[in-house]
């Protein structure tokens, strides 16, 4: 069971990384970018956040799944409560994320856009660490 929880959490990291650079380069490219073509990229944005709330929600659930499955006399060791750490800072900056592009939409608030751009990149940035950091606390 603990090999089929770390294979998907593993996953889960890994796409949580792949989604948050798509989503920083989108932001990138949109930041340039006027009506229809910006709006469109907005609403790629919106669906890949819909989507990070579910894989960000599986880090946790296996991250939670694993941590559960250690020996009962076993204590977590520094590199997993290190890369808690960078769960819980992913999870922060996609929260904030997703508050800055409501803002941004509800306002028309433009100016947000490095807000935005520096909290996507806290996303990615983390969800890094933690699969390193996940590779350190979980070798068999």
């Amino acid at each position: 069971m603990k090999t089929i929880l770390l294979i998907a959490h593993f996953i889960a990291i890994a796409t949580g990384t792949g989604m948050s650079i798509a989503n920083y380069i989108n932001i990138r490219i949109a930041a340039g970018e006027q009506g229809e073509r910006r709006a469109a990229l907005a609403f790629l944005r919106r669906v890949l956040a819909r989507i990070a709330d579910i894989v960000i929600l599986a880090i946790w659930i296996t991250g939670i799944g694993l941590w559960l499955n250690l020996p009962p006399d076993a204590e977590p060791n520094v590199w997993f409560m290190v890369k808690v750490g960078f769960v819980v800072l992913l999870t922060l900056c996609h929260g904030l994320a997703r508050m800055t592009a409501g803002r941004m939409m509800r306002t028309g608030d433009q100016s947000l856009y490095p807000r935005l751009e520096l909290l996507v990149s806290g996303v990615w940035m983390s969800a890094l660490f933690a699969i390193i950091l996940a590779v350190l606390a979980f070798e068999t």
